[in-house]
């Protein structure tokens, strides 16, 4: 349609957008997406594009991962599920096309594109410090509200990208002049700081293991000792404060200021009785949450000071006098009116939103995470439900999982069967979990044996490592911290389940695959200069 200039800019000026988009929207990066196909079948040139594809071999075994979903609808009886997870799976289709079939990028192009990428990781973190903030009309009752944009997990992981590839050019003095350095590692810093206001347990832990890989690259790769210790120090550092977070909040679920609060009373101080529930083992900051009960005194005070009746639900849909007595005890107080009387307008208002305890009124707060996580692991230790509770709900997950492995161990259940034959099997092994809460493995290994089978699995695996052993760029420091994430993320997610998960992989992947250097050299493509340090 136009000149073979002008479908190149548009494709470049498409990819920028794609890279600043996928943090911000699936929408409008699916709405880029289609603007670049289009843009690619009107430029023609096919033969030449073909060649240029089938030159590079990491790219066509990318597309070899679309294919395996296409291939496995034959063993599909729900055709309209198999179509929607091919929706899902299209990046995978577009992206090694789009990008493998393209003439090489230059080391310039490659940041442009990083930066782009970081802008909308950055303004995306930005929007959830609004949220925080109170200054956007959003509502935040959990960290995972700060993700306003994207979901939680799938913002953690490109916001880690975004973070080490910011330090990454930081460090080059062939980024840009002073200013623009120091922003990108301003940008850096701040985006970990969204991260760990995220709380998003995944992404934390690879970004530790980023930051501890990245503090050893640099001495031993590129010769720059003090950076890499300092990023080593910190890396370490990080650990220990989050292992001593966990044992502290442990041990104070677990270890009352007051323990003789969850001794039997007899009476309260207006002079009715308590009832307990010794059989109850629910724990709120060390107190027995079903001790020292006095139900007619908590509906008379409570129903005093709220407009939320007792016996009715809260504004997070549970039990309303459940959630009252988890915050009284979390303050350590029997379960009466004197208590009832003592709660001041932030612990009632806290109380009428759901909160259970007054930590988890403070999203982003790590302290809150980690009695939450302690809570979900007392509650499972102890045979509760898991339902709804993040973390120990997954054990579910992959239970469901393993066992329609056991089922259809050579060709899994087919691109679309999926979700009914994991319905289906939490049925079977009659799973604690309520119906609502009855999801995928979150585990993309788990994932991609259920639906392709084990040696399906092996295949869709090998695909994916494959390119990158292969590739001259595979000890770039950007590629590792990319290949980190990705094998790393897919322990605690159902990566390609999605198609911001998708477009990463696809997308990241295959621009790493096929960019080489300004003159070829490995110096080049790596981004660092000696001379600079």
């Amino acid at each position: 349609m136009f000149g073979r200039t002008v479908h190149q800019t548009i494709h470049f000026l498409g990819l920028i957008l794609a890279a600043f988009f996928m943090p911000l929207s699936v929408w409008l990066l699916s709405a880029v997406s289609i603007a670049l196909a289009v843009n690619w079948v009107a430029g023609g040139e096919y033969r030449a594009k073909i060649i240029i594809l089938s030159g590079r071999p990491g790219a066509l075994m990318l597309l070899g991962l679309f294919a395996m979903y296409l291939l496995w609808l034959v063993n599909t009886s729900d055709l309209a599920g198999g179509m929607n997870e091919l929706r899902l799976k299209l990046p995978l289709l577009a992206f090694p096309v789009l990008i493998g079939s393209a003439p090489g990028y230059s080391l310039k192009q490659v940041r442009t594109l990083f930066f782009s990428f970081i802008t909308g990781c950055s303004v995306s973190a930005a929007i959830g410090f609004l949220a925080l903030g109170g200054v956007l009309p959003v509502e935040v009752r959990d960290s995972r509200d700060l993700a306003v944009m994207i979901p939680s997990i799938r913002l953690s992981l490109l916001i880690n990208f975004a973070i080490f590839t910011a330090l990454w050019l930081s460090l080059d003095r062939r980024s840009g002049g002073t200013v623009l350095r120091i922003a990108l590692a301003a940008a850096a810093a701040a985006m970990a700081l969204f991260l760990f206001r995220l709380l998003s347990v995944t992404g934390i832990i690879i970004f530790m293991v980023l930051l501890g890989g990245t503090g050893l690259y640099l001495p031993l790769r590129r010769r720059i000792r003090i950076a890499g210790f300092t990023l080593a120090a910190a890396a370490a550092a990080l650990i220990f404060a989050t292992v001593m977070l966990m044992s502290d909040t442990w041990s104070s679920l677990h270890h009352p200021e007051d323990p003789s609060l969850n001794k039997p009373f007899a009476e309260t101080p207006s002079g009715n009785n308590y009832t307990h529930y010794p059989e109850e083992t629910l724990l709120e900051n060390g107190y027995l949450v079903w001790m020292n009960v006095c139900e007619e005194e908590l509906r008379e005070e409570w129903n005093r000071r709220s407009k939320l009746p007792y016996d009715g639900s809260d504004m997070g849909g549970n039990e309303l006098r459940t959630t009252l007595m988890r915050y009284i005890s979390f303050l350590g107080m029997a379960k009466d009116s004197v208590s009832v009387a003592a709660l001041t307008p932030d612990d009632i208002r806290n109380i009428e939103r759901g909160f259970a305890n007054p930590l988890y009124a403070k999203p982003g707060s790590p302290r809150a995470k980690a009695y939450e996580i302690a809570w979900q692991i007392d509650r499972a230790v102890k045979g509760a439900n898991p339902s709804g509770h993040s973390v120990t709900q997954r054990p579910e997950f992959y239970r469901a999982s393993l066992g329609l492995i056991r089922r259809n161990p050579w060709f899994g259940t087919g691109t679309g069967d999926v979700v009914y034959d994991l319905k289906e099997e939490y049925r079977i092994i009659d799973s604690q979990l309520t119906e609502g809460y009855r999801k995928l493995s979150h585990n993309q290994y788990l994932g991609f044996a259920v639906t392709f089978g084990i040696p399906g699995m092996v295949m869709a695996l090998a695909l994916m490592v494959m390119p990158w052993l292969r590739s001259s760029n595979r000890l770039l420091y950007p590629f590792l911290v990319f290949i980190s994430i990705i094998f790393m993320s897919m322990f605690n997610d159902d990566t390609f389940h999605s198609s911001i998960g998708t477009a990463f992989f696809s997308y990241f992947y295959t621009l790493l695959l096929v960019f080489k250097g300004e003159d070829g050299t490995e110096q080049e493509r790596e981004g660092f200069s000696h001379a600079g340090y």
